[in-house]
């Protein structure tokens, strides 16, 4: 191929590449502009004659100025102008319209519209705009609004040390209501489980009794007939206990056979059963009268004083040595003897012997301050015409007036 050949048509190198002319480039006409309907809005703006520029060349095409299609003797739209300028440069570099030097651009036309733009189409650009430039100034709006409300950063109610502050008191308010709840709960409950109950409806309220302290009851006798068959018929017999004294000693249910109490009307004062069998016999002697016993002793069958509710009076000898001396006759039966006696600061002995022989039972109490009283049950069993003896001896006082050894009163059953 020859060399002007080659020029004129160019090589393919990975494409077919503009050709190059031989002599200087002839300006190209500038295209016919866009169709324009008569109900187009720019209409008169395209077709008014542009004003007479300062350079000889005369005024400027129609829809191009200096600065190419959106320039401002355009009469185009801004967004339309700069999409068919645009559109235009690529039709120009496909087609070999630009120098192959690109020592500058040739001016292009906005190329040429066959079919109709719509109403909807024009107006869309606008006012797509016109609702971003809203929307951002909303936005900008609400920022502020926000930046009003919001403390500043860096503050102590957003810094975080505040709220975990915040979170722990309203934990400790929370934990401060739920306790006294709870509290509130528990005191409900103690004061409804301490009501008493209610009565069933239609029943009256009986009353709780009031609990009373039992009567004390004295030991019971030993029952012998007064005539008859002697109980437990055998040999001679004898023995001794001793019992606590009671608070009260009834002498009319414990000597069933006979009794005795001495004192309460004066030293010499003696009342005995008024039916008794005579069995207790006392030689009597001075002797002085107390009011110290611990027993409440009563009857109800005595003589001369018929009824006592309870007296604690006896009789007593002061001074070692002094000494009550009593006896009760045998019948060949078994008998219970109950004697009541007592100590002044004083050691005393007791001897209780069968007229008709035998070992004594003898009884001892230690030396010591204040007064005890005791109760001494004898049983025996002796032929008739013997007699049981009883001696109650003061051994040592510890010094005092009245020291010494006391006789209440004495039973038979």
């Amino acid at each position: 191929m020859a060399e002007d050949d080659s020029t004129r048509s160019g090589i393919r190198v990975g494409g077919w590449l503009p050709a190059v002319p031989v002599g200087p480039a002839a300006t190209p006409p500038p295209p016919a502009g866009p169709r324009r309907l008569p109900e187009d809005p720019d209409v008169a703006v395209a077709e008014s004659p542009a004003p007479a520029g300062p350079g000889p060349a005369g005024p400027a095409p129609t829809g191009l100025g200096p600065a190419g299609p959106s320039g401002p003797a355009s009469g185009w739209p801004p967004a339309r102008a700069d999409r068919d300028a645009s559109w235009q440069s690529g039709r120009m570099r496909s087609s070999g319209a630009y120098p192959p030097g690109g020592g500058g651009v040739a001016p292009v036309a906005p190329g040429r519209h066959t079919a109709r733009e719509s109403l909807r189409a024009r107006l869309a650009g606008p006012l797509a705009a016109r609702l971003r430039g809203g929307s951002t100034r909303l936005r900008a709006a609400y920022a502020r609004l926000l930046g009003g409300l919001r403390p500043a950063v860096g503050s102590a109610a957003e810094s975080p040390a505040t709220r975990v502050g915040a979170a722990r008191a309203r934990r400790r308010r929370r934990r401060a209501v739920l306790a006294t709840a709870a509290l509130t709960a528990s005191v409900v409950a103690l004061a409804y489980s301490a009501r008493p109950p209610a009565a069933p409806p239609g029943r009256p309220t009986v009353p709780a009794a009031a609990p009373t302290e039992p009567a004390p009851t004295a030991a019971p006798p030993t029952v012998v007939p007064v005539t008859g068959d002697p109980a437990l018929p055998g040999g001679p017999l004898l023995g001794v206990d001793q019992q606590p004294v009671p608070a009260a000693v009834s002498l009319t249910l414990l000597g069933t056979r006979d009794w005795r109490h001495w004192g309460g009307a004066g030293a010499d004062s003696v009342q005995r059963k008024q039916r008794g069998t005579g069995e207790i016999q006392d030689p009597g002697g001075a002797r002085l009268e107390h009011n110290a016993g611990v027993s409440g002793l009563t009857w109800t069958d005595g003589t001369p004083r018929a009824r006592e509710e309870g007296t604690r009076a006896g009789v007593f000898q002061r001074g070692a040595g002094r000494s009550f001396t009593l006896a009760v006759a045998g019948s060949g039966d078994l008998r219970t003897v109950r004697l009541f006696v007592g100590v002044f600061s004083a050691g005393a002995r007791l001897d209780v012997t069968l007229s008709g022989g035998g070992d004594p039972a003898v009884r001892e109490v230690a030396l010591a301050h204040g007064d005890r009283f005791y109760q001494y049950v004898i049983h025996f069993r002796t032929p008739r015409g013997q007699r049981l003896l009883i001696s109650w001896r003061a051994l040592t006082v510890t010094g005092g007036q009245n020291d010494g050894v006391s006789l209440e009163a004495i039973t038979v059953s």
